[in-house]
């Protein structure tokens, strides 16, 4: 009832009755909130000073619900072989972009963050999905995130995984 639009989880109520709606969206209102109030330590915000680096984050965290999630999830729901290998060439090309995101956006470091120590919203629209990623990967005998496609994106996902944060809550 608080998401008309969708019908969906999760959704974030307000002391005054509002709602906001989608993951990537509660999350940047919170981070919008924190900056506002002036009391979250730079290293503990999850979005770039930089207004284009926030926009670019932004802009990869829309990606990956927009066309990296439906690809992955049509390799699994893919009623034919035909359409299956369209769905595994449909994520392939979705990580791509998102091997050369991580070069451009990382400077180098461990994280889309740009930083070392802490994952950003990148990092975490990505990091939710990689449970599935290798349950897919499983399940259908594939090799989607590895060395030699996307090597920034294989030893990003080792230590996002990593990450005691991540750790936490990521299944085995």
């Amino acid at each position: 009832a608080a998401n008309p639009v969708y019908g969906k989880i999760p959704v974030l109520l307000l002391p005054d009755g509002r709602a906001i709606c989608e993951s990537a969206v509660i999350i940047q209102c919170i981070e919008d909130v924190a900056r506002g109030s002036g009391g979250a330590e730079a290293s503990s915000l999850l979005l770039p000073d930089d207004p284009y680096e926030r926009a670019m984050h932004r802009f990869w965290t829309a990606f990956i619900d927009d066309k990296f999630w439906p690809a992955l999830d049509a390799v699994s729901l893919a009623p034919t072989p035909g359409a299956r290998a369209q769905a595994v060439e449909d994520t392939r090309a979705a990580l791509s972009l998102l091997e050369v995101a991580f070069k451009d956006r990382s400077n180098g470091r461990a994280f889309f963050s740009g930083g070392d120590a802490a994952p950003g919203l990148l990092d975490l629209a990505l990091g939710c999905f990689l449970p599935a990623l290798r349950a897919c990967e499983r399940l259908h005998g594939l090799s989607l995130i590895d060395a030699s496609a996307t090597p920034l994106l294989d030893g990003w996902s080792q230590r996002f995984a990593a990450h005691p944060a991540a750790k936490r809550v990521l299944p085995d």
